[in-house]
């Protein structure tokens, strides 16, 4: 082969790695469109529930729509990954350039090679973008909403549930007349510093907004007080009418808060916990004492092994996930070759039915691992193993089907004049 040839094949497979990175853009980005968009539609009716009637300002309402964004895209990015290599593979099959690659000498792999290389830097990101931005914008989102729920009017009442709409007021409604405004079978618990001080019910209620506070007018209920001094004085009043004040705070003022949760921190920063609360419990485990004393500490220690569980679990799935989008390549390439038809539609349809199957392994494993059942590695990337697997057999037969043709009809036994073959050996 001359140096001009080879030259030439470098070329030409310069341009095909192109055009089949290239393919893969626009539907890639088109799904993580659609599928962002299907999920954070749940997020903007909650959303909405929320904040409507609160009088915030266009910008904060917006705010936190754009900060809820980070932690849906965190899962539509390996689903639009698989939407796309199926959507790739399924038109090229369909247009029979896969069969016209194989014939021309070319190994599929070598088609793939392009795409992984993409994929693998596009999981590097996710890896980043797990650790420093969804942390971040799961703590800004939280305050937030934290913030919003305590701006006037807080009216957050609920059928059928307790609510605490305000600070010191546990409140079960019945039935809810939206219409009428009107509240049915009233159970308020009004307590201080965790203790019940009065119990009052009622049939039924009304609630109106003043300018810095909110109204709620009882009517034919009882109202019943327990002296905390001496628990021996009780007392019950009956009414017609009774009315409650609740004072609140037009203000909207953004705070800050300290604490976060798991999912507000970063891989190192859960590493750092981890450590911490593993000293607390070498501490706990040198304290001698009664078996009584032991007992609350083993409950104390099994405790804080739970905690060290959630850390151990989400540390796992600031990677795993982003891995998901390696898997969910080797996963599509057979799909897309069997599916052909039927474009990106079918190719999202078929790709929610597998993450659905995928998440579904995800959140049980999350959940055994956050019990000690299973380790918190296998527990984050258990599903991974298994989709990998399956797709790396299903991708191996789709390169090589024609090879495993040929080497099945070599071992065929072939027929002899006068002489049957077993169907089984056919």
């Amino acid at each position: 082969m001359t140096k001009k040839s080879i030259l030439d094949i470098i070329f030409f497979m310069g341009i095909l790695y192109r055009y089949f990175a290239r393919e893969h853009i626009l539907p890639f980005f088109l799904a993580l469109l659609v599928l962002t968009f299907i999920l954070i539609m749940n997020r903007i009716f909650e959303l909405v529930f929320n904040i409507i009637g609160k009088g915030l300002e266009p910008f904060i309402v917006l705010k936190v729509f754009v900060l809820s964004l980070p932690f849906i895209i965190a899962l539509t990015v390996p689903m639009a990954v698989l939407v796309a290599v199926i959507t790739v593979f399924g038109r090229m099959s369909q247009d029979f350039e896969i069969i016209a690659i194989k014939s021309g000498g070319i190994n599929l792999y070598k088609l793939i090679i392009p795409v992984l290389i993409m994929i693998i830097l596009l999981s590097m990101g996710m890896v980043y973008f797990n650790n420093h931005i969804l942390p971040e914008s799961n703590h800004t989102v939280k305050n937030l909403l934290i913030d919003i729920n305590e701006k006037k009017p807080s009216l957050k009442l609920k059928e059928g549930i307790f609510t605490k709409p305000f600070k010191g007021y546990d409140i079960y409604i019945r039935k809810i007349d939206h219409e009428a405004s009107l509240l049915y079978d009233i159970l308020i618990y009004e307590t201080d510093k965790g203790r019940i001080e009065r119990v009052v019910v009622s049939d039924s209620g009304m609630m109106t907004m003043g300018d810095n506070n909110a109204i709620l007018t009882l009517y034919s209920g009882e109202m019943h007080e327990l002296d905390i001094k001496d628990p021996l004085h009780y007392r019950k009043l009956s009414f017609k009418k009774h009315v409650i004040t609740f004072p609140m705070d037009d203000d909207f003022v953004e705070k800050e808060r300290s604490f976060r949760s798991d999912r507000e921190l970063s891989a190192k920063a859960m590493r750092r916990r981890i450590k911490t609360v593993e000293a607390e419990i070498e501490k706990l485990e040198k304290n001698d004492g009664n078996s009584a004393i032991k007992r609350d500490i083993e409950r104390k220690i099994k405790i804080k092994q739970k905690e060290i569980n959630r850390y151990a679990v989400e540390i796992q799935k600031k990677y795993s996930i982003p891995f998901a989008c390696i898997v969910f390549l080797f996963l599509g390439v057979p799909l897309g070759i069997r599916t052909r038809k039927g474009g990106i539609t079918t190719a999202i349809a078929v790709s929610i039915l597998f993450f659905v199957v995928y998440y579904i392994f995800l959140v049980a494993g999350e959940e055994l691992a956050d019990r000690g059942f299973m380790s918190p590695f296998w527990g984050m990337w258990l599903p991974n193993v298994v989709f990998f697997i399956i797709g790396a057999s299903l991708t191996q037969n789709a390169v090589y089907e024609n090879s495993f043709h040929r080497i099945k009809r070599i071992f065929t036994i072939k027929k002899k004049p006068g002489e049957k073959i077993d169907e089984d050996t056919r």
